[in-house]
């Protein structure tokens, strides 16, 4: 993606409920009700919180610095859920964001922070969370066919009826996980945190 060939937004004329090569900043006004994808673009310092941002597909888009606290990304049934395909969210804000029942598909969050995030029910496909902070994030009947984590702070994170198998968290820490023994089976740890885990096995360690 070219910076340099997007269209500021506040230049474009929206006649349609496709959002293509625009590129937004914390000055720009504009409201997303009508807006059902958006493609080729760029966000900086924007607050969705003033301008809701749900129900939309993403594809080729990078949000950097931008704040989604709140946000629910799939407010449709069960059956229609928002796709997110080729995304990068850069030190974004998440309180409380909620991608429940979302295809996340190459998908990258770096240097996110957040508290109560929800991936219920969420498609991991080829994925990769690098050097965030999450905090009661809850991952339930989620599906991990990629999914990549490294060098961030999962606390009191809660996962039921997801596997973990062969995903590799010794680089993070997974303080306070809550989990049924089936979703961690396979999972790849380190030596502390396998200590740490042995708690949910009922082992005592001497």
């Amino acid at each position: 993606m070219k910076l340099e060939t997007l269209k500021p937004i506040r230049e474009v004329e929206i006649d349609t409920e496709i959002l293509d090569d625009v590129k937004m900043t914390k000055e720009d006004i504009f409201y997303f009700t009508s807006i059902t994808e958006c493609n080729h673009s760029y966000f900086e310092k924007v607050d969705f919180t003033e301008f809701p941002f749900e129900n939309i597909s993403c594809y080729d888009v990078v949000f950097k610095n931008c704040d989604f606290s709140n946000i629910v990304w799939n407010r449709e049934d069960r059956f229609s859920g928002s796709s997110l395909h080729s995304v990068t969210f850069d030190h974004c804000k998440m309180v409380g964001t909620d991608f429940g029942n979302c295809l996340l598909k190459k998908v990258t969050f770096q240097n996110c922070v957040g508290r109560y995030l929800n991936f219920s029910e969420v498609t991991f496909q080829d994925v990769c969370i690098d050097s965030c902070q999450f905090q009661n994030c809850v991952l339930q009947d989620a599906k991990c066919k990629k999914l990549e984590i490294k060098d961030s702070e999962l606390l009191e994170l809660e996962v039921q009826h997801t596997s973990l198998s062969g995903i590799d968290v010794t680089t993070c820490v997974i303080d306070g996980l809550k989990t049924d023994l089936e979703s961690i089976r396979g999972m790849i740890v380190n030596p502390e945190q396998a200590l740490s885990l042995s708690k949910l096995l009922g082992i005592i360690v001497k």
